[in-house]
């Protein structure tokens, strides 16, 4: 008989519980007061916060956890952040714990997308707190999903923007930037392959106002080897439709 504490679905389930839980509290908690409020046995709660811990996700102070900052990332000055990172961060703890790769909150801030939180595995530290806390709107899945949902940036971006390129796979013109920004309003997802950072691709979809526009957006990464962003476009387009739910209310 299988080990429902060890099979994929019960991990999952349970680091989603557990993720959401420490969501909720700006100081450490203990692995007490964790167990109590997810129902889940403290050596289970022990173990996966040692998990993550590893993988820098969590940080622990003496005998407390909490979830560990996204340091080196700068705080975005765009006026609501604070409470669109409240409200979309548990979903995007959701979508962590659900893949295990690189998970994004962004926003637009002018020509760029800012980052509001980044989660990711240990072992992508460096080379992701190396370019920075920002990225021009067309290097990036998150960048395209935003334009593509809100028409007047859109129609700004590409008569005024200076598309520069992060890698030789960046849009480089007005036309293609067009023809990506449709092709994203048909597939309701954003898709980039080594155009924000060479060996990395990914997927962005849009978390929407009540007027339907893009506010922000959640998007997926990972390296080219082992990652195949078409495996988890059905569970982004589920989260990303649930926390533009969570923010319309």
């Amino acid at each position: 008989m299988s080990d429902p504490e060890s099979s994929p679905r019960g991990v999952t389930a349970k680091l989603i519980v557990l993720l959401r839980e420490l969501a909720l509290h700006r100081e450490p908690v203990g692995v007490s007061q964790l167990s109590r409020r997810t129902r889940l046995p403290k050596t289970t709660v022990h173990r996966l916060l040692s998990d993550l811990e590893v993988h820098g996700i969590v940080h622990r102070a003496e005998r407390r956890y909490q979830l560990a900052a996204a340091g080196g990332w700068e705080e975005p000055d765009a006026p609501g952040a604070a409470r669109l990172r409240q409200v979309l961060k548990p979903f995007a703890l959701e979508l962590y714990g659900r893949v295990g790769h690189v998970v994004a909150l962004a926003t637009a801030d002018g020509d760029t997308a800012r980052f509001l939180e980044l989660l990711h595995p240990h072992r992508y530290t460096d080379v992701l707190h190396r370019i920075g806390g920002s990225v021009p709107l067309h290097c990036t899945a998150a960048g395209k999903a935003l334009l593509a949902f809100d028409p007047a940036a859109a129609e700004r971006y590409l008569r005024e923007a200076a598309l520069v390129r992060l890698t030789r796979h960046s849009i480089g013109s007005r036309s293609a930037l067009d023809a990506a920004i449709a092709e994203t309003r048909l597939r309701g997802i954003a898709l980039e392959r080594e155009e924000h950072l060479l060996g990395f691709w990914g997927a962005a979809a849009p978390v929407t106002g009540v007027n339907g526009q893009a506010v922000a957006a959640i998007g997926l990464a990972g390296p080219v080897r082992g990652f195949q962003p078409a495996e988890h476009l059905a569970q982004l387009r589920h989260i990303a439709k649930r926390a533009s739910e969570a923010l319309q209310h």
